[in-house]
């Protein structure tokens, strides 16, 4: 029981700590993952710093395996950044070998003082970072006094006989990690263990090595039900864990030298020297890997195909993911690339409706209005989303962005509903009345087509970009539009007017159609006044 209890003591100030942590710096160190990956060597870096915070480096990792999921990292990127978390993991087990123990109870006192009786935020969560250290080391103390007995306990002693050979001490290290999600609660184990004489040093490095194999099982658990860029991300933690563990299982007994070289002038140097030899190997395997990158890259691609995953339908998301909600800042960049996805399949509705309209058959209308009902389930996923996002808290510049985003997909699902119910709907009209467009107005309806197709092109771009210059181009479109209508209408008056006359259902169809897209383009250039912009140009 004193066992069980301890370790469900480590694991809760753990946990207290890096959720301390990660709310003291949340949208700073996930922005960080996000954007500071350019290059290995910067994305090691990043992975390496965000994990010795957060003191997690299955969190970093399950972060990661969300941003390739959401397209906000390459597989490239995200293996840089995985290859330095296990570096960064390191630092906890520093910490754990701290001979700090005995201080548990007055790391536990000024964490809860901190808490309770300072009012600013962060230092309340400081307050629970030390509190959650206090525990750490409670537990390491409780688990350490449980222990004891076990020096003389037969069983135990043939259990850690059969450990001697490293292999086994290995697996041991995998399960025990895979069993608890958790490299740090192993590293902590095995440090009392090690401190008290139950194990030696070289079968305790052997059980490290177990755990950063045992870790990956987290990042599985996390590329579950998304694509194969997340899974294959997962991979690469498996691979550098699994390959590093490998080799270095062979080098042991020289591991061990070398960190006895190094620690000899402590009095109990095994917490120390455990320590020591966690980081010496996740050093080599992160210079070893940062090397051979590509080629790991390359392997993981082959072992793993292309497979179905996140791969949206023609109504679904691609790139809204739930993993990001928390992180506004992330959250509202993949609804700024839904918004963009959302608009280019109205531009592409536009594009085949008027035609359709003219001289479509009622087949290809059908499926055009399928196609409209696809951007608006679309466009309601995305305020399901934002809604969702809303509910965070929100930095003013990021309050624009959501209403911003919010007005821009309205103005979409306001453009593709203008499109199926003023061109589309034109079409079924066409079929019913025996409507022939002629040649010289078809042109004419061409021509406003063209001129409503450029709009959004450029109001997309403006978007896209979010520029104010493309925006007050977007804007003087109205002027050139209207000289089109007027000629085209004039045209139309002309041919009704002409000796040999016209059908006035003809020209009824015509006029409505040149109509309709003159209020396709009003909604083309309303997108972009959803854009909260300076007032001078970018």
């Amino acid at each position: 029981m004193g066992l069980a209890g301890g370790l469900a003591l480590f694991l809760i100030g753990m946990a207290e700590v890096t959720d301390a942590l990660k709310a003291l710096g949340d949208d700073r160190l996930r922005w960080a993952l996000a954007r500071l990956s350019s290059n290995r060597l910067l994305g090691a870096t990043t992975g390496g710093v965000v994990t010795a915070v957060i003191q997690s480096s299955s969190v970093t990792t399950v972060l990661t395996v969300g941003f390739v999921s959401a397209g906000l990292l390459s597989l490239t990127q995200a293996a840089s950044v995985i290859i330095g978390a296990n570096l960064g993991t390191t630092v906890t087990a520093q910490v754990i070998a701290l001979k700090i123990t005995d201080y548990a109870l007055a790391l536990l006192a000024v964490g809860a003082l901190l808490g309770v009786s300072v009012k600013r935020r962060q230092v309340r969560y400081m307050g629970s970072a030390v509190a959650g250290l206090g525990f750490v080391f409670l537990g390491m103390d409780i688990m350490s006094d449980a222990m004891s007995p076990l020096r003389s306990y037969d069983p135990f002693l043939r259990l850690m006989s059969d450990a001697t050979n490293p292999l086994t001490a290995v697996a041991m290290g995998v399960a025990f990690t895979g069993l608890v999600q958790s490299s740090s609660a192993t590293t902590g184990i095995v440090v009392v263990m090690a401190a008290d004489g139950l194990i030696s040093l070289e079968t305790a490095i052997a059980i490290i090595l177990g755990a950063n194999i045992g870790t990956c099982v987290t990042a599985l658990l996390a590329a579950i039900g998304k694509g194969s860029e997340a899974f294959r991300t997962a991979m690469v933690h498996v691979g550098v864990n699994v390959i590093g563990a490998s080799i270095a299982v062979f080098f042991i007994p020289q591991i061990a030298a070398v960190v006895e070289s190094i620690s000899t002038s402590e009095v109990n140097a095994s917490p120390r020297q455990i320590a020591n030899a966690h980081t010496l190997f996740n050093m080599a395997n992160t210079a070893v890997f940062l090397v051979f990158l590509t080629p790991l890259v390359t392997l993981v691609r082959r072992i793993v195909p292309d497979r179905a995953g996140r791969i949206a339908g023609e109504g679904q998301a691609a790139f809204l993911d739930e993993d990001l909600i928390d992180t506004p800042v992330l959250a509202l960049e993949m609804v700024h690339k839904e918004v963009m996805r959302m608009g280019l399949k109205a531009r592409e509705l536009l594009a085949d409706a008027v035609p359709a309209a003219i001289d479509g058959r009622r087949a290809e209308l059908d499926a055009l209005v399928e196609r409209e009902q696809n951007i608006d389930e679309l466009h309601a996923q995305i305020l399901d989303y934002l809604g969702a996002v809303g509910q965070r808290r929100l930095g003013p510049d990021q309050r624009d962005d959501m209403l911003s985003m919010l007005a821009a997909a309205n103005a979409v699902e306001q453009l593709s509903d203008t499109i199926e119910s003023q061109v589309i709907n034109k079409g079924y009209q066409r079929l019913e009345n025996i409507v022939e467009v002629s040649e010289s107005t078809r042109e004419l309806l061409d021509e406003l087509h063209a001129a409503a197709l450029d709009t959004l092109d450029l109001s997309l771009v403006a978007v896209g970009e979010r520029s104010w210059k493309l925006t007050k181009q977007v804007l003087k479109t109205k002027s050139g539009f209207r000289d089109l209508e007027a000629e085209t209408s004039r045209h139309l008056a002309e041919r009704l007017a002409a000796p040999e006359g016209g059908r006035v259902e003809t020209y009824s169809f015509e006029i409505e159609l040149m109509e309709a897209l003159d209020l396709v383009h009003r909604n083309c250039r309303r997108i972009v006044r959803a854009l909260r912009l300076p007032d001078k140009p970018d």
